[in-house]
């Protein structure tokens, strides 16, 4: 972390895995800085989004959904096909990528993409491959279009 001239602190690098350490730090570091108190750090404690609050309430609601959907959006599973307006929402994109058609369309009406390669690349990581593209570059087109 670094704190400029002006007293603004920037948080620079790091990686995924350590963000909440990060921030934690961050604010501890500016509260120290400005003699502010304030009450301990809560984050460590706090689920993700999709994070199970019921083990076994999400085991059921998920069950039924592709595996690789459930691994990547946890309990928020159900309402990535629920939100779906597309044709085949299980359906995968494209014949070996264990993607969903929906979930090319949560990335577009959720997280933001606004082109296929924020789907392929930022969204699902389809992208870094070459053949994967080639072979998912329609439907993140077609339900690209569709959002729109």
């Amino acid at each position: 972390m670094i704190e400029s001239a002006s007293g603004m602190f920037s948080i620079v690098g790091g990686k995924l895995t350590e963000y909440r350490y990060m921030a934690q730090d961050a604010v501890d570091r500016a509260l120290a800085a400005r003699s502010i108190s304030a009450a301990p750090c809560r984050t460590r404690n706090l689920p993700l989004v999709g994070a199970a609050a019921n083990p076994v309430a999400t085991l059921r609601a998920t069950s039924e959904l592709p595996g690789s959907l459930v691994a990547r959006y946890g309990a928020e599973s159900p309402n990535v096909i629920a939100s779906a307006r597309c044709d085949r929402p299980t359906a995968a994109v494209a014949d070996g990528i264990d993607v969903t058609r929906a979930e090319f369309e949560f990335a577009v009406t959720h997280e933001g993409a606004l082109s296929a390669e924020d789907i392929l690349d930022r969204r699902t990581r389809i992208g870094l491959v070459d053949e994967d593209r080639a072979l998912a570059v329609e439907v993140a087109e077609e339900l690209l279009a569709r959002a729109h």
